[in-house]
């Protein structure tokens, strides 16, 4: 499609946070590539508050709640409008349907060996096959169709200054992943801020307002030192994100503020176990990963890596017991 004609383009990415930070990378590439294109981004009402910090991108939330009213809802609401076209971002059938409340001339989806939930039935154009195993390259692939093959990382967000008082160099350790079997252990987080204290670093802590991650923050605080910062519970998203670009690095499990830190350009050390970090990791920063993705692989499945589906997850609720501190303060040391 030639730049001229790339006037109005639709996105369909609904969620979760780690792969909408993806998209946000890929989109803005493709903005800077096509500077007068006009961008409506259809997300979910968390997500939106992530996808309003790119600049020039029109967002329209759809909550899934909402169900087919909310369908219809979208449907008046871009009624009228007619996009040059759709990037269709989502493995899902929901996201599938609610592509029908969009009028686009291409309607661009995943590869067919990429396709689930049949995507590929509401699409007219496939993109080619990714050039990489993870998500974000799954994602170029369909920006590939409009000449974009590289992300905009760091992106270029707009961000509020945030209020906290931090100091000067600070590591942020964001310990529960939005699932609690992806966390780390409560031991191996404790030696952590214990060794960043004794490095003479100031650890702080991050993560959202659940009942569970704020009694997690209390209790290491309470065993480690009153040094450590804890703003669990305290951080919306995009003050979240001017938290996690002061750092000197993220220290966190499989998920989203690893892939908000990749965003706005801080290094992450990746805690890993029941997903592929080749797939899911922080994308920039894949060889500081910490995984035991693959030893998990082969103690569930019969079959080598390389001849399971490229989304297969290990199941084991105790994987990620099998990271060991010691290895991970020995990363932490190499990084800072």
């Amino acid at each position: 499609m030639q730049q001229d004609k790339i006037q109005h383009l639709a996105v369909v990415r609904l969620s979760a946070l780690g792969d909408v930070c993806h998209a946000m990378a890929v989109v803005q590439a493709i903005m800077k590539q096509h500077p007068e294109m006009q961008v409506t981004w259809i997300t979910s009402p968390l997500e939106a508050n992530l996808v309003r910090l790119l600049p020039g991108v029109d967002v329209k939330v759809y909550d899934k709640k909402t169900g087919f009213k909310g369908i219809l809802a979208l449907r008046n609401a871009l009624a009228g409008q007619q996009f040059d076209a759709l990037l269709h971002l989502q493995w899902s059938l929901r996201a599938s349907l609610l592509t029908l409340a969009v009028k686009a001339k291409r309607r661009i989806g995943f590869a067919l060996s990429h396709s689930r939930e049949k995507q590929h039935w509401f699409v007219n154009e496939l993109a080619p096959e990714p050039q990489g195993e993870h998500v974000l390259d799954s994602f170029l692939s369909i920006a590939s169709v409009l000449g974009v093959t590289t992300p905009s990382l760091p992106c270029e967000l707009t961000l509020p200054a945030h209020e906290f008082d931090l100091p000067e160099h600070y590591v942020v350790i964001n310990p529960a992943a939005s699932t609690a079997v992806r966390n780390w252990t409560f031991e191996g987080y404790k030696a952590l801020l214990l060794h960043l204290l004794a490095k003479g670093k100031v650890p702080v802590l991050t993560g959202g307002p659940a009942d569970s991650e704020r009694e997690l923050a209390g209790k290491l605080v309470s065993q480690t030192s009153s040094e450590v910062i804890n703003l669990v519970g305290k951080t919306p998203l995009n003050a979240m994100f001017s938290v996690l670009k002061g750092a000197q690095l993220v220290i966190s499990p499989d998920t989203g503020p690893a892939h908000m830190a990749t965003l706005v350009g801080t290094p992450v050390l990746g805690l890993y176990a029941h997903s592929n970090p080749q797939r899911t990791g922080p994308y920039r920063d894949l060889d500081k990963v910490i995984s035991v993705y693959e030893e998990g692989i082969a103690k569930e499945y019969d079959k080598p890596l390389a001849e399971l589906p490229w989304s297969t997850r290990v199941h084991d609720p105790e994987a990620m017991q099998s990271i060991g501190i010691e290895r991970v303060l020995k990363q932490v040391d190499l990084l800072i």
